[in-house]
């Protein structure tokens, strides 16, 4: 990554300097959904996972407590069918050192 600093179209992200992490998209997470209809962050987050990649990002995705919570939704593991998700015991996803937090 580079640490220079860079302006208009040089400022933008690219799939290099990227990475997307999917937090806890299980069954159960969508259960008590009240603000979204659960289809759609479903379908949503489906497509960012796609779009992740063709565009090559490198994409971590996570549980919590699956043996209880459930796996993820089929739909997203079909995205990354040889990726095993993260199953964390910490509710914080950012307190778990192989999500990525190097605590």
């Amino acid at each position: 990554m580079s640490t220079e600093n860079k302006a208009g179209l040089n400022a933008l992200l690219t799939p290099e300097e990227s990475v997307l992490v999917l937090i806890d998209h299980q069954p159960f997470q969508f259960a008590n959904l009240n603000s979204h209809e659960p289809t759609m962050v479903v379908n949503n987050v489906i497509g960012l996972a796609k779009a992740a990649e063709v565009f090559d990002v490198p994409t971590i995705l996570t549980t919590v407590l699956e043996e209880r919570g459930g796996l993820l939704v089929q739909g997203l593991q079909d995205v990354f069918p040889e990726q095993k998700p993260i199953n964390r015991t910490f509710i914080n996803s950012w307190e778990d050192e192989r999500a990525g937090s190097g605590a």
